[in-house]
This record gives structure tokens, C-alpha cells and sequence, in this order.
């Protein structure tokens, strides 16, 4: 399946000045990115996984945060048509391993949290295609199903559920050549039952432009922005909040070969932050295969 989705970490900032509990995010920059991201494959179950490596430095107080991680999501696209599109649905259990280093009356503390985060789970997916244009439009939630508790220095997951509504587009001109996609994406978070802190919303923009050398290879760029655009509220929000936003680009290549009967495919990109305001910039590796059961 060519479209796939997904997004979660829990991203620690230093700061009490940014936005967000603890300054993390739902989101994952250009993890919407890829090829056909606004198609949808035949009907059947595929296997989409995610493997990625994230690694981010604060110059400022010279703490770092490493993350290593993995989402191995279940698709499955049925012949069921709703509102004339096809409909989907999926979900993405989340694996990690998190290093925070900090230091603290200059005396160097690391932190480090391994196990399960919150699970990305799509209820409802529906894609339509008219010609070279294809649609997608999805409901993401992200499930607090990840390890948390409110005095620990770091977590796997955020205890707050998160409501991710996206809608993508793809075209393919000149017989499929060229992939020109873009995703619009508008996250909802809800508050933290053990904090009583409630995170603002979020918008997310990615986006892929590629060109295939061969039917099976193709090269391309991918990226994205991300801006919080509501105030957080609830308890402990501090005084001067400023909201984070970014940028990411970074190149994308996809290749897809024949093991047996099945056509498996892989996509590699590497993602740079730039334009960074109230967020730590990082770096990110992912590694998607997919392949249809």
C-alpha cells in the first residue's frame, strides 16, 4: 500500500517558555511524506512498517535527546465503498528506546525510557481517484497506550489522546513519472487526566515531489511544516508561552523489488529542521517497508 500514516514521539524540550506539556508533540515532521501519499493500493492486508532513528542537540544548556523507534502497522483496504471511496482502516503499535542527556549543576544526568508508546490507530480511511488525481482523506487517533507516569523524567507516551484529521492529495502526470503529493493534517489533543493540562491544537503540512527512473525506482524530495495555532490550558500552563514551529526537507528514495509472488517496497529519506522557533531541531532517518500479505 502506497499511502501509509503515521506520527508519534515524545519529544522533551528544556524549556518552560515552549508551548505544549513538557514541549512534545503528536506529530513527527514528514512522516505524511512519500510517494502517493494521497493513493490508496488494491483491495487486502498489508504490512507498513516504520523504522526510523531521531537525534537532536540544545546548544544553549548542551542537552540531547536521541530516540530510536518502530511501527510496524497492519493495513487493510476492503471493497467497501463509502461516499464513492474506498474504504480502509489500520493501526500502528509504537516500539522505542528514548535518551534524554542534561546536565544539571553541570554534573551530567541521562535518562533513558525503552518499551511501548502510544499506539496511532485509523479508524476510518477513504481515497477516490479520477484519472491522474488521487484523493485521501483519513481520521487518525493516537491511543494512550504507552507507559506514563506523572513525576517520571521521561515517558513512552503523553497519557492524552490525540485527534488527527488529514487529507491528502497526489498527481501523477506524464503517465506516472513524476509524483507531486501534499498532505494537510489538523491535530486535536485532549488534556491529560493526570496533569489536567491540555496541549493546543496543531497543523501539519507535508509535502513530495519525485520522479521515477524506472517503474521500480524513484528519487525525490520530501518535507514539511508544523505550527501549534491554539493556546495550551489547564493547569500549569506557564506565563509567556510562545508556540513551536518548523520546518523539514531531506531526500526520499523508493525502490520496489519481487520477493516471490509479492512486490515489496522501501522507502529511505532523510529529514533536516530548519526555520526552527520554541522547538530543539534534529535530524531523522526513516526506513518504511511495505508489503502486501
Amino acid at each position: 500500500m502506497k499511502k501509509s500514516i503515521l506520527a508519534l514521539f515524545t519529544y522533551l524540550c528544556s524549556s518552560s517558555l515552549y508551548a505544549a506539556e513538557g514541549g512534545s508533540s503528536q506529530y513527527l515532521p514528514g512522516f505524511y511524506g512519500d510517494f502517493g501519499m494521497g493513493t490508496s493500493s488494491a483491495s487486502g492486508t498489508y504490512l507498513s512498517n516504520f523504522f526510523g532513528y531521531n537525534w537532536a542537540s540544545n546548544s544553549n544548556n548542551g542537552s540531547s535527546n536521541s530516540l530510536l523507534f518502530e511501527l510496524p502497522g497492519i493495513i487493510h483496504v476492503t471493497e467497501t465503498k463509502i461516499l464513492n471511496g474506498t474504504y480502509t482502516f489500520g493501526f500502528y503499535p509504537y516500539v522505542l528506546r528514548s535518551t534524554y542527556n542534561t546536565k544539571v549543576n553541570n554534573d551530567k544526568k541521562e535518562f533513558e525510557r525503552a518499551g511501548t508508546g502510544d499506539m496511532y490507530a485509523v479508524p476510518v480511511q477513504l481515497s477516490w481517484q479520477y484519472g491522474d488525481i488521487s484523493f485521501l482523506a483519513f481520521e487518525g487517533i493516537v491511543v494512550p497506550t504507552g507507559s506514563y507516569e506523572k513525576n517520571r523524567d521521561l515517558n513512552a507516551g503523553r497519557n492524552s489522546w490525540t485527534f488527527d484529521n488529514n487529507f491528502s492529495i497526489t498527481w501523477l502526470p506524464d503517465n506516472g513519472k513524476y509524483d507531486l503529493s501534499l498532505t494537510f493534517g489538523y491535530m486535536v489533543n485532549t488534556e491529560n487526566t493526570a496533569t489536567h493540562y491540555r496541549t493546543g491544537d496543531d497543523v501539519h503540512v507535508d509535502y513530495s515531489t519525485g520522479y521515477y527512473l524506472t517503474p521500480s525506482l524513484g528519487i525525490g524530495v520530501t518535507g514539511s511544516y508544523y505550527r501549534q495555532v491554539t493556546n495550551d490550558t489547564g493547569a500549569g500552563v506557564p506565563l509567556n508561552t510562545m508556540s513551536g514551529e518548523y520546518s523539514s526537507i531531506g531526500p526520499v528514495m523508493t525502490y520496489t523489488v519481487k520477493m516471490g509472488e509479492r512486490d515489496v517496497s522501501f522507502s529511505t529519506k532523510w529529514l533536516h529542521e530548519y526555520d526552527v522557533n520554541n522547538h530543539i531541531p534534529g535530524d531523522y532517518l526513516i526506513i518504511r517497508t511495505n508489503l502486501k500479505f
